[in-house]
């Protein structure tokens, strides 16, 4: 009997045993479920998270005649007011992600000193030396700018000013405030598609002495000045079904190109000093000035190297002058 009792006890001490092991079981499963739908959710809310902190910037290319878009990370929730995501928005629009890529609208070269939001609208000063850059480089700038700033829910404008007064367009007006819209649709601002035009060029002749006149057609993009693409296709050389030869340095670099009242200022680097070596002085030159010249909106062709005019050209030519047309030397 007693063993008998023994027995019954004995499987009713195991049975609760085993009974209290799988509501540990169930327990510990059930908060292991908890944890992975709890770490689940929160990924998942991290991946939404993300997703709404994403904010694309607008920056220029490296040949500074169109704009680069690039998707970045912003969390405007960080910032409790509209001053605060102006100026985060502003400090990323200031140094580049990608310099072979990309170049910064605001960055040290382009003469920025403040951004101020007045109600909805973002006020961006900049020195002496953004009115002096050439019109394409300013709307570029006010339009990587605008594109970026007016992403803020707290800012539908931007007005660009120089030295606090209001910046002006091509023709001397007051530029006003701007908005995304104002680079989407036909203002004469926006950033423009591929379009075609003919050239007149003027490359060397075989023994570099003389000029010999080429007529390209050329598709270019519609953000680019017509001087500067003159200067280009003179730097890229005759193509194999024209006649000439190169007239300038290939590893010249172009600094940039802009045209006020007809006079065309064009600024390369050192590499233009060495010409190929057959060429005389005024071939080199005069390739340039020439075929700048025949857009019919130059009248006087001004070099610069790295920025500076007072520069001797083969130790005998001073480029501190103003070039005009030389036809004597066109064959």
């Amino acid at each position: 009997m007693w063993l008998l009792s023994g027995d019954v006890e004995t499987s009713r001490s195991l049975h609760n045993i085993l009974k209290r092991i799988s509501i540990k079981k169930i327990i510990s499963f059930v908060l292991s479920m908890a944890m992975i739908v709890s770490l689940t959710a929160c990924q998942s809310n991290a991946d939404i998270s993300s997703a709404e902190k994403k904010f694309t910037f607008f920056y220029l290319n490296p040949d500074v005649d169109s704009l680069v878009s690039y998707e970045g990370v912003l969390d405007l929730d960080s910032y409790e007011t509209g001053e605060a995501k102006l100026a985060a928005v502003v400090k990323r629009l200031s140094e580049s992600p990608d310099m072979a890529k990309m170049r910064a609208p605001l960055g040290p070269e382009s003469g920025f000193v403040s951004a101020v939001l007045v109600d909805t609208q973002a006020v961006i000063d900049f020195d002496y030396d953004m009115g002096q850059r050439d019109v394409l480089t300013r709307t570029l700038v006010m339009a990587a700018v605008t594109r970026t700033i007016t992403q803020l829910p707290e800012i539908d404008s931007v007005l660009g000013m120089v030295e606090g007064s209001p910046m002006l367009d091509s023709k001397g007006m007051v530029l006003g405030p701007l908005s995304a819209e104002t680079f989407l649709d036909n203002t004469g601002l926006q950033i423009n598609p591929e379009e075609k035009t003919q050239l007149t060029l003027y490359f060397a002749n075989e023994s570099g002495d003389g000029l010999v006149k080429v007529n390209r057609t050329v598709v270019y993009s519609g953000n680019i000045s017509m001087d500067k693409l003159v200067v280009r296709q003179l730097l890229e050389g005759p193509h194999e079904d024209e006649a000439g030869y190169p007239v300038m340095n290939p590893q010249t670099k172009i600094i940039n190109v802009t045209t006020q009242d007809g006079t065309c200022y064009v600024n390369l680097d050192t590499s233009f000093l060495a010409p190929p070596n057959n060429l005389t002085n005024d071939v080199a030159i005069y390739s340039i000035v020439d075929s700048l010249i025949e857009l019919g909106s130059v009248n006087k062709v001004q070099f610069l190297i790295d920025s500076d005019s007072d520069v001797m050209f083969r130790e005998t030519v001073s480029l501190n002058t103003q070039f005009d047309r030389n036809l004597d030397i066109v064959e």
